[in-house]
């Protein structure tokens, strides 16, 4: 992607969103990361707190540094799951790897 132009070029990459109505903001608390590959919301239900993740996995290159942004990314998906106490946790995204 060529960001010098006034006029992007290519496709965007890095970010994540999670988009709900808002009628539902009272239902929902955002859970804060520091990483813009991942982001999170509680929906909180009458059964109980759900927690929402989307995630932009790092893409695996075929080296050290990518398998090491991988597991580290696992981490921190992984610590925020944790982190939230949830009845059930949905984590969905782009997972760069095959099934």
């Amino acid at each position: 992607m060529d960001i010098i132009l006034d006029i992007l070029i290519g496709r965007p990459y890095g970010g994540t969103a999670i988009l709900y109505r808002k009628s539902y903001a009272d239902c929902v608390n955002v859970i804060t990361s520091q990483e813009s590959i991942i982001c999170g919301i509680q929906i909180n239900t009458n059964l109980g707190p759900i927690l929402l993740i989307c995630v932009y996995m790092p893409t695996n290159y075929g080296d050290d540094d990518s398998l090491q942004s991988y597991i580290d990314c696992l981490g921190k998906l992984h610590a925020m799951t944790i982190e939230c106490d949830n009845i059930h946790t949905v984590i969905a995204g782009d997972f760069n790897c095959g099934p």
